[in-house]
């Protein structure tokens, strides 16, 4: 059974489909009246086959060009209504009766359509029990430690060429993420919190903007009010834990965030639209705010479908606006061969350009028993990159259906959860902190080459899973992020070969082989227990390598782009080297003076 919290008692709270008929148009001659089915993805073929005729069902609908006023007006005679637009993926939302959804698949203008529906968010209930201050065997609760975000935040580095640096004119360094904002697309975000310091749109010291999708985007004070789970999540990302005197900061402590709430009942169409509000403010010439990341811990179960307006939403961000895009990998378990009764991974993870996030314990030794693995022979299942998921402290919300839950935690401001949702902001912070010292990172030129080695639900039997593409190893659609490479790179897999957290009935982990599979990073990427524990501080210095590779003059300009993660992996494992170097740091400030 999925432990995953389904969010389907929210569904009431969504906007009220509209109920309008229409008369169907007529079929032209020759096409199907069940419907073109490889126009459909899986949900939809499904619905139609177990629904009434008469049902009004909400699909996402793709054109191959640019959607005109001509084309909408097609689409509302053959009954449908229009609820909403996707221009970036050349499409909207409509709603039509099944009958009429038949119709619709079979004109020529239509590309994809899929079946607009509800999302998992995926966390669990706190399992903690006990005082997480005096719990034995626990020095801090704080997860930025086992991540070395800590000692990140008061790095200094020292540049191929000796010189040390400092990443400003204070007497110490403050790698903190301060200068890249990250998205955090959610449920929204209680910005009224004093970890966030929202002010106004475009003005916060912390939350820059905060919005909450009702048809458009609405800016909020408050745009969490029934779920609670992006207020945790956005704390993990870049809280400056005002409310604890900075002792329950965020991975990014100096980022600047977004907060995008997809409403109560958040559907694919909603996530779709703050994909495109990402996009559409991190192009390249219109970044003010240095947007290159956005978090998700949100999805369904599933299998990569490269016609999705996610999977395409992603693929756009990551290749065109070089914008990491972090996916949890989904709370369902698994034992990696149940492929053929339903992959327990998050499709959205899935996705090639993705950063995927399995959860791992609060110390970072072993992967929980909740968290997805993926199915063994397919290796475009497996999470990439793992991050503590198991009671992770955080920012807490008012008033919602998380808070009503962890009253008894005792702390007013921060509550512990758990779930591959809080695994992946851990990541999410990451990835701001790491683009802000190192903004050249972009796509690798490295191909999933060794991606799957069996069969694949996405290319059929024995084929590999973008099999399907003829070019696929000349074109984008196994390319991952420059972030990705690095923190695979640099990420800590020892203790990792045997560890698998007790409680899992699907998976005992007693079979797992002494030698995992050896991927092209060079390390154990293993379908069950490769995705290593991310390290911040090696990541950084690898990234911070690679910047100062390819911006030789200091200058903030990219003289040297042909440089590589791989040129700068040399350069790390030649020269890496800790030293201790005393500097004054009793500039420790506490800002937050108000009353929440």
């Amino acid at each position: 059974m999925s432990s995953r919290l389904n969010l389907t008692f929210f569904a009431a709270l969504a906007i009220q489909m509209l109920m309008i008929g229409a008369t169907a148009a007529p079929l032209a001659d020759g096409l199907n009246p069940m419907g073109d089915y490889e126009k459909m993805d899986k949900s939809l073929r499904n619905s139609l086959s177990s629904s009434s005729e008469e049902e009004i069902i909400p699909v996402i609908f793709q054109l191959n060009s640019e959607v005109t006023a001509e084309d909408l007006e097609t689409l509302e005679s053959f009954g449908a209504s229009i609820l909403g637009e996707a221009p970036l993926v050349d499409g909207g939302l409509l709603e039509a009766s099944i009958r009429d959804i038949r119709i619709i698949s079979n004109w020529e203008r239509v590309e994809y359509l899929e079946l607009d529906r509800i999302l998992d968010f995926f966390y669990l209930p706190s399992e903690w029990g006990g005082d997480p201050i005096t719990e034995p065997g626990i020095l801090m609760h704080e997860t930025t430690h086992v991540v070395k975000a800590t000692d990140t935040w008061d790095r200094v580095i020292i540049s191929p060429s000796g010189d040390i640096e400092y990443d400003s004119d204070l007497a110490f360094s403050e790698w903190d993420g301060d200068g890249t904002a990250i998205v955090d697309l959610d449920t929204g975000v209680d910005a009224g919190h004093p970890d966030f310091d929202y002010l106004e749109p475009w003005t916060g010291d912390k939350v820059i903007y905060s919005a909450k999708w009702d048809g458009i985007w609405t800016e909020t004070r408050n745009s969490d009010t029934s779920s609670g789970h992006g207020t945790h999540v956005g704390g993990t990302i870049a809280g400056n834990g005002d409310a604890s005197a900075g002792r329950r900061a965020g991975v990014a402590k100096g980022a600047q965030m977004v907060a995008l709430g997809t409403g109560d009942g958040a559907s694919i169409f909603a996530a779709e639209q703050g994909l495109e509000w990402t996009y559409s403010h991190s192009m390249p010439s219109q970044n003010q705010y240095h947007i290159r990341v956005v978090s998700n811990s949100w999805g369904t179960d599933g299998d990569y479908d490269p016609n999705g307006v996610i999977a395409q939403m992603t693929d756009m961000l990551t290749y065109d606006n070089g914008v990491a895009v972090i996916f949890a990998a989904s709370n369902s378990g698994g034992n990696g061969g149940e492929c053929s009764g339903g992959l327990k991974t998050n499709v959205y993870a899935n996705t090639p350009s993705a950063i995927s996030v399995a959860a791992l314990t609060h110390d970072g030794t072993a992967v929980t028993s909740f968290s997805s693995r993926g199915c063994m022979n397919q290796q475009h299942t497996w999470p990439d990159v793992g991050a503590p998921g198991r009671d992770i402290w955080a920012t807490a919300p008012r008033g919602t259906a998380i808070d009503a839950s962890t009253k008894l935690q005792g702390d007013l401001y921060y509550m512990a959860i758990s779930g591959t949702s809080m695994a992946t902001p851990h990541v999410g912070g990451m990835a701001g902190l790491i683009i802000d010292i190192a903004p050249s990172l972009g796509v690798a030129d490295y191909h999933r080459d060794d991606h799957d080695f069996g069969n694949s639900l996405v290319g059929g039997e024995g084929t590999a899973a973008y099999g399907q593409y003829e070019n696929w190893n000349e074109e984008n659609f196994t390319r991952v992020h420059e972030l990705e490479l690095i923190l695979e790179l640099t990420a800590n897999y020892e203790g990792m070969a045997n560890s698998c957290e007790d409680g899992n009935d699907d998976d005992a982990c007693s079979d797992i082989p002494e030698q995992c599979y050896i991927s092209e990073t060079g390390q154990c990427h293993d379908w069950r227990v490769g995705h290593g524990l991310t390290n911040v501080d090696a990541a950084v210095a690898l990234a911070r390598t690679l910047q100062l590779m390819r911006d030789q003059d200091g200058n903030g300009i990219v003289d040297h782009p042909e440089y590589t993660v791989w040129d700068a992996w040399e350069i790390y494992e030649a020269m890496l080297d800790e030293q201790t170097i005393e500097l004054d740091t009793d500039r420790v400030k506490h800002s937050w003076k108000g009353d929440w």
